[in-house]
C-alpha cells in the first residue's frame, strides 16, 4: 500500500495586480490553512517522505510552509507539470515517483486535484462531485505496490478534511483546556 496525500494550495491574493497567474502569493489566510494542513497530516500518521508541488507562487508557498510545519528534511520537488494539470497527467507523474517512497504529498490546484481524487477512488474523473477548497487535505491508501500500478479506482479514500473543519476542532479543544 502507498499513501498519497493532496493539499489544494492555500488561498491566494487575487489575480489584480499580478503579470501571470501563477505569481499570485498565498494570503495570511492561506499560509495559516498550509500550517494546519500539515498539522493534520503529522496527526493522521505515516510519515511524509516527498512533497511534489505546482511551480505557481501559491503552491510553492504551500509546499514550504508544510515542509517546515512538519519539521523534517523532506525533498520538495517542482513539477511544472503539475500546473494545470489534468487527472491524468498527474496520474501519471504519481506513476513516476520513486519507489522507496510509502508516502507523497501533491500540493496542487483544482480541477486536476478534485479529477484525480474522483479518479483514484471511483473509477472516473467525473464521478464524483467532489469540491475541494483551498487548504483541504485529502488523504488517500493507494492499493499498489510500486507507484508505476496507479490506475483508475486503486485508491481508498481515508479523510476529506476541510481548513474550517480543522479550525472547529482546534477551537473545541482549546474551550476543553
Amino acid at each position: 500500500m502507498k499513501t498519497l496525500t493532496l493539499i489544494r494550495h492555500g488561498k491566494a491574493e487575487s489575480s489584480n495586480g499580478y503579470a501571470s497567474d501563477q505569481l499570485r502569493p498565498l494570503t495570511k489566510r492561506g499560509f495559516k490553512e498550509a500550517r494546519q494542513a500539515a498539522e493534520l497530516t503529522v496527526q493522521l500518521g505515516n510519515p511524509v517522505q516527498l512533497i511534489i508541488t505546482s511551480p505557481a507562487l501559491r503552491a510553492r508557498e504551500t509546499s514550504e510552509t508544510v515542509a517546515e510545519t512538519l519539521n523534517a528534511d523532506i525533498p520538495i520537488v517542482v513539477e511544472d507539470t503539475v500546473y494545470e494539470a489534468s487527472a491524468q497527467n498527474l496520474a501519471a507523474i504519481l506513476r513516476r515517483l520513486p519507489e522507496s517512497t510509502s508516502h507523497a504529498v501533491l500540493i496542487g490546484h483544482n480541477p486536476g486535484l478534485e479529477e484525480l481524487v474522483s479518479g483514484l477512488c471511483a473509477g472516473s474523473y467525473n464521478r464524483l462531485n467532489l469540491q475541494m477548497r483551498t487548504g483541504m487535505v485529502v488523504r488517500l491508501e493507494l492499493e499498489i505496490f510500486h507507484w508505476q500500478q496507479v490506475r483508475w479506482g486503486c485508491g481508498q479514500l481515508q479523510h476529506l478534511i476541510s481548513p474550517a473543519l480543522i479550525s472547529k476542532t482546534k477551537k473545541k479543544k482549546k474551550k476543553k483546556r
